[in-house]
C-alpha cells in the first residue's frame, strides 16, 4: 500500500508598505533582507515552490510546480 501525506495551510502577510510614501521601508529585523516581504519569499515561498518527485533510485525524475492550478 502506498502511503502519502498532504499538508495544507493557509497563508496571509500583511501589507508592509509604508501608506504615506507608498513604499516599502528598511526593517532591520528581516536582515540579510530589505524588508519581510523578501525574507518570507526567500525563507518560505521560493523553498516551498517546488516538489521533486524521486523515482525508485532515489533520484529526482521530475519537479512539480506547487504554485500552479
Amino acid at each position: 500500500m502506498e502511503r502519502s501525506i498532504c499538508i495544507h495551510g493557509h497563508f496571509y502577510q500583511p501589507p508592509r508598505e509604508n501608506p504615506w510614501l507608498e513604499s516599502i521601508e528598511l526593517q532591520d529585523s528581516a536582515y540579510p533582507y530589505h524588508d519581510w516581504n523578501e525574507r518570507i519569499a526567500a525563507e518560505c515561498y521560493a523553498p516551498n515552490a517546488v516538489a521533486r518527485i524521486l523515482g525508485t533510485d532515489g533520484r529526482i525524475v521530475r519537479l512539480v510546480n506547487n504554485y500552479r492550478d
